[in-house]
């Protein structure tokens, strides 16, 4: 087995290596910065042995947290195509489930800080556009969450003679994150797999991390946080 991987990562090698040496009397042109702009969307998973459950932060099957994510991109790479894949970036989550709104809130905001460490492969379609494939970790850190609520009040207006229908700010709850058995946990730490497809000045990427971190909602089995991205990015290299 370990000869067979090892002949498919040769071959690739050799493919990647020939489709660069066809580029390189015209040059490929490096972009490995950027700026990413994409939807983020992330669940729960236990497994009870006979089934899985995939739940939101509320327990309800088979939702997600929804929301989206920005910041910097550095994906430097070798002539011979190999690169790494990193950056920073934040993400933000808002949900408006029904058992937020049934304990009397309006909403549920997450804030968080997201680094990916991955390792890259990268196959040029042309000076100036190629495809990448890439694989590693992720840390996610779940900086702070709120719940959120506006209560519309009713005051006499003694000018006026009349009612005057005005908001006032109902003070914050905080998100326990994993301290005296909350969950879930601040951090996750999750492997990812993904892509990128740059055009001229663009990127579309995709990428979907599989947690590896018990985030401990039921005691005695795992709970692993999931996560699914789509960006869409501008990327340039020094020379623009």
């Amino acid at each position: 087995m370990k000869k067979i991987i090892l002949a498919g990562l040769f071959a690739l090698a050799s493919i990647n290596a020939s489709a660069q040496g066809a580029l390189f009397s015209g040059g490929h042109k490096e972009a490995p910065f950027g700026l990413v702009l994409g939807y983020v969307n992330k669940d729960w998973s236990t497994d009870f042995g006979s089934y899985t459950w995939r739940e939101n932060l509320w327990g309800q099957k088979n939702k997600k947290l929804h929301g989206f994510q920005i910041g910097f991109q550095y994906a430097p790479c070798l002539p011979i195509g190999l690169g790494v894949d990193t950056g920073l970036f934040y993400e933000c989550y808002i949900s408006t489930s029904d058992v937020v709104q049934d304990w009397g809130f309006d909403d549920f905001t997450e804030h968080n800080l997201y680094v990916p460490i991955h390792a890259m492969w990268r196959f040029p379609l042309s000076r100036d556009c190629s495809f990448s494939v890439f694989g590693g970790l992720g840390l996610q850190w779940a900086m702070y969450g709120s719940y959120n609520c506006t209560y519309e009040t009713v005051t006499w207006d003694w000018d006026s003679g009349r009612p005057y229908f005005g908001y006032v700010n109902y003070p914050e709850e905080w998100q326990q994150y994993g301290n005296n058995g909350e969950w879930p946990h601040h951090f996750n730490l999750q492997w990812e797999v993904g892509g990128k497809l740059r055009i001229k000045n663009f990127q579309l990427s995709a990428s979907y991390a599989f947690g590896a971190t018990n985030h401990e909602f039921y005691e005695g089995y795992k709970t692993k946080q999931n996560k699914l991205s789509i960006g869409l990015g501008f990327v340039f290299g020094t020379d623009d």
